[in-house]
């Protein structure tokens, strides 16, 4: 590796409260010469909160960077060109960076290219939801976002039954109903947990029966992205 070889930073962010992130991660966004970040306008409400919970300006010149997931292919020479002549820190809109978000392939090239790759370590909503949800932790699989096709979806369930793990997948607020929906015909209607808002005001983890959150869903549709988990074990 070159001496004059720069770091790409993978810098976890707080997935709601702000003063989740950690000193380390607050060192590096404050320090970084390039932050390329999911969400640019997230990554300057951040930084703006550094500079005022820590009382200290972040670099002179700092350039932040989009880096959306239609952009990532794009973008990818570019930013990777950028990491071999500066230390750049990787964001994502909330949370850790690549956990269905942007990122994957710079790293992967950042990695063929010989560069530095260092994790910064912190909040992940996953992880956060699996600790609070009174399900098994000692075996887990993280499915993502599940597909867009029902048949898909409901096929990718099944299989997770398979697995003898705890399940855990995201979801958006306007398609959860058809996603429970999905779930019961495919496992029955199974206890899960869904956590939303994590670490927010309105933070709510629901456990119950699957029917009955998807009745309760029906009635008053949830807000915000959430995090559903169920254990596969028999």
């Amino acid at each position: 590796m070159s001496s004059s070889m720069k770091t790409l930073y993978i810098v976890a962010t707080p997935i709601g409260n702000l003063q989740d992130i950690t000193l380390r991660a607050a060192d590096i966004l404050l320090s970084t010469p390039v932050i390329v970040a999911e969400s640019t306008s997230k990554a300057g409400i951040l930084l703006e909160f550094l500079e005022k919970y820590f009382n200290r300006k972040r670099l002179t010149g700092q350039k932040i960077i989009s880096l959306t997931q239609e952009e990532e292919e794009n973008k990818m020479s570019l930013i990777v060109q950028i990491v071999e002549q500066n230390n750049v820190a990787l964001i994502s809109e909330a949370g850790t960076p690549l956990i269905s978000d942007p990122g994957f392939r710079i790293v992967r090239e950042a990695i063929k290219r010989d560069i530095k790759i260092v994790p910064v370590p912190g909040s992940s909503s996953p992880i956060a939801a699996l600790s609070a949800s009174g399900l098994p932790t000692d075996k887990f699989i993280f499915l993502g976002f599940l597909p867009k096709s029902q048949a898909k979806r409901k096929k990718l369930l099944i299989q997770s039954k398979d697995s003898k793990s705890t399940v855990i997948f995201f979801e958006s607020p306007h398609r959860t109903n058809e996603t429970l929906k999905d779930l019961i015909n495919a496992l029955g209607d199974i206890d899960i947990v869904v956590a939303r808002e994590l670490t927010k005001i309105h933070e709510e983890i629901i456990r119950n029966k699957a029917g009955k959150i998807l009745k309760r869903f029906e009635q008053k549709p949830p807000r915000g992205e959430l995090t559903v988990l169920f254990s596969a074990k028999s």
